[in-house]
């Protein structure tokens, strides 16, 4: 199923024009990781570079200082902008999650509604992300559901990880310079899956 996933992501890529890699920013990271033989401290230094990238090109998008924190919200781990007071990147390892748990009830009541967009999860519920707080974030309907060819394949990531406990992945969110609201103009989607293939997917959030 590992290589499943990637081969879908490779093929998407090689042909969606609405979506694009990432893969440029994680290059020097990677290479350090096979340079360290994919060990276990490896795995760790790749976390940490993923995060020091997300936090200085988002600093550098804002253009002006933020109060960056880190946190983790019960499940998973947070990049945080105090300031702004929105979500930078979620990270973590996806936990096997039981079928039918989702509290749909509190995320029918969670604050949202915006048209066109969904109450979206950085990290399903379903490879072990909570309903609300800095989990949630505005994301169009069409890339939630699944409704576009884009969506699709966000969909299909996300099937694999929630079949695939202990993945590290993340989602990041990338606003748009000069806008200080909550609504990312992009999403980032990264996975190592366990043979230690790393992808990283663009989805434009519209």
């Amino acid at each position: 199923m590992s290589a499943s996933i990637i081969d879908r992501i490779d093929r998407d890529l090689a042909t969606l024009p609405q979506i694009r890699s990432g893969m440029s920013a994680y290059v020097a990271a990677l290479n350090e990781f096979e340079r360290a033989h994919r060990t276990r401290a490896a795995k760790r230094a790749l976390r940490e570079a993923v995060i020091d990238i997300a936090a200085a090109t988002y600093r550098a998008g804002v253009g002006r200082p933020v109060d960056l924190l880190e946190f983790n919200d019960g499940r998973f781990d947070c990049l945080f902008d105090h300031t702004l007071e929105r979500t930078v990147m979620m990270h973590g390892h996806t936990i096997a999650t039981a079928a039918n748990s989702r509290d749909d009830a509190y995320h029918r009541g969670y604050p949202g509604g915006r048209v066109g967009m969904d109450k979206g999860h950085a990290m399903a519920h379903a490879q072990g992300g909570l309903e609300g707080g800095p989990n949630y974030f505005p994301q169009a309907r069409a890339l939630n559901q699944g409704r576009s060819l884009p969506g699709k394949l966000w969909r299909a990531i996300e099937t694999h990880l929630a079949s695939a406990p202990g993945t590290f992945a993340f989602v990041r969110l990338i606003y748009a310079p000069g806008d200080a609201g909550d609504t990312p103009a992009e999403v980032e989607y990264g996975l190592l899956n366990n043979i230690y293939q790393f992808r990283s997917v663009i989805f434009r959030n519209a």
